[in-house]
């Protein structure tokens, strides 16, 4: 029989993430604009980024605006390419620098549609169609839809106007965009020694009298695609962005500007190795019922509980494991879980405090009792506060990264009713117990896993050709001894 793909879906309705497009006015440099071609029959849709042996900065840059959640204040992140050994780090620029790259209609109390808003200059569609159409192509690609691009557009939008703008945006050849070369000294490094207290609602950064918070998002974003390099430009406000509430908008904007290699200064043309954390020995942290440990592992896994039950039932206790190198990409498995609130009073006791004065009822889902208040944001229906958890704790992860090395580290780290603050902690306790033997090549820890993925394989094929197959029950197995069948004796139906 002939497999025929799944049908795809028209594409959603909302925004997802805003990206950037050069105004005018400013002179053409190397990576931007677009170089127009036909798309070809061969065209697919880039992979989603993911870590991998050599350090990886973005091919060009992205811009994203919006509230913070907790000042209120509006900001301008641009996310650039960065040289290898620069790291993530945050660079707070002149006001007019990234803000004339949007259009702002008016002032207005935003919903979560809005808060990305549209990008600069627009080619036949909006920036908002072409996201939410290729995020459709995305989504598809995950259904089972094998075809490309191109097939996809043509599928689902036929000759309509969008497909061409569409296409033109999915372009290929753009050459990578020129790189800034970070001065000594300059801005906030996304590090452990950058950590200011934390309140336990979000993640802190300082240097000197800079501070920048809310970065746990962008970060987990960036940690999970790969990208160990990057110049964070923001303008305005001193959070980030909350955008819909998770890293969503962050992990869109990324696999649109594509991930390449991260060259030094002076050696452009040579891949600059990247090293993983592996620790021999258990660590723990813990606060009251609270807890994180590490155990010794040749991969990273993530397990994250929390516990709910009495104050919003509809949460209730809830465990979420992810593997990065054997599950689905971060994207579709946490990247997209929302802020969480337990219960409606929990956001007024918050903004009481003095944190929410930003944001929108969008950016949050709300328990109440054993529903939720709005059951339409809810994307992940049995667990998406726990994988929100899990989000805010790749985040913080990230900032174990060093020059040339990875944030997450390799063993299974498992957490119990986590928040900022006792991630710190832990991340404190693993630099304490950590040196430089402890890091190893990225392409070992791969070599690793295909090997063990091939011994698995040859174990398998070999129990099959025994016909000995390991996920075989004893007495689906050749030779079991079997139940007898028992057979009921049946009546006499001759005459007497």
């Amino acid at each position: 029989m002939q497999q025929t793909n799944p049908a795809p879906t028209a594409p959603p309705k909302t925004a997802a993430a805003a990206t950037e497009a050069p105004p005018a006015s400013e002179p053409p440099t190397r990576g931007r604009g677009r170089t127009k071609r036909q798309p070809g029959p061969d065209d697919v849709a880039p992979g989603l980024p993911v870590p991998g042996e050599h350090q990886q900065t973005l091919a060009r840059s992205f811009t994203i605006g919006g509230l913070g959640l907790h000042t209120g204040e509006y900001a301008y992140v641009r996310v650039r390419p960065a040289f290898a050994d620069e790291g993530r780090y945050f660079v707070r620029v002149p006001e007019g620098t990234n803000s004339h790259r949007f259009s702002i209609e008016e002032a207005r109390p935003m919903g979560v549609e809005d808060e990305t808003l549209q990008g600069g200059r627009m080619t036949t569609a909006d920036e908002d169609t072409q996201v939410n159409i290729f995020c459709a192509f995305l989504e598809d690609q995950d259904r089972g839809f094998e075809g490309t691009f191109a097939d996809w557009t043509k599928t689902v939008l036929g000759d309509r106007e969008e497909a061409y703008s569409v296409l033109d945006w999915f372009e290929m050849e753009v050459p990578d965009e020129e790189v800034q070369e970070r001065a000594p000294g300059e801005g906030i490094t996304a590090c452990l020694e950058s950590v200011e207290e934390s309140c336990g609602f979000y993640t802190q950064l300082s240097s000197g009298d800079d501070r920048i918070q809310g970065v746990q998002s962008i970060l987990s974003a960036l940690e999970a695609c790969g990208i160990d390099n990057a110049r964070i430009e923001i303008e305005g406000g001193c959070e980030l962005p909350i955008i819909d509430g998770s890293p969503l908008g962050w992990c869109i904007n990324i696999h649109k500007s594509l991930a390449r290699p991260a060259f030094r200064p002076d050696q452009l043309t040579e891949a600059c190795p990247r090293q993983v954390l592996n620790l021999k020995q258990p660590i723990t942290v813990q606060r009251g019922n609270s807890f994180i440990s590490l155990y010794p592992s040749d991969r990273p896994r993530l397990t994250v509980g929390i516990d709910h039950h009495i104050d919003a039932p509809i949460i209730g206790k809830q465990w979420v494991t992810w593997c990065p190198l054997e599950d689905e990409h971060f994207r579709w498995t946490i990247g997209a879980a929302r802020w969480y609130a337990p219960t409606g009073q929990h956001l007024i006791a918050m903004r009481e405090a003095g944190y929410i004065q930003g944001g929108t009822e969008g950016c949050c889902i709300i328990g109440f009792g054993d529903r939720w208040y709005d059951e339409s944001r809810v994307r992940y229906i049995n667990d998406e506060p726990c994988r929100h958890k899990m989000c805010n704790l790749v985040g913080d992860l990230a900032l174990l990264a060093q020059p040339g090395r990875g944030g997450m580290p390799l063993g299974h780290i498992i957490a119990y009713q986590p928040d900022h603050d006792l991630q710190l902690q832990f991340l404190a306790a693993i630099r304490q117990a950590s040196s430089d033997d402890d890091y190893v090549p990225y392409n070992v820890v791969m070599a690793k896993m295909i090997e063990d993925l091939s011994r698995m394989a040859d174990v398998e094929a070999h129990m099959a050709e025994a016909d000995q197959s390991p996920y075989l029950a004893d007495d689906q197995k050749p030779g079991t001894p079997q139940n007898p069948t028992i057979i009921p004796p049946q009546p006499n139906r001759q005459g007497s």
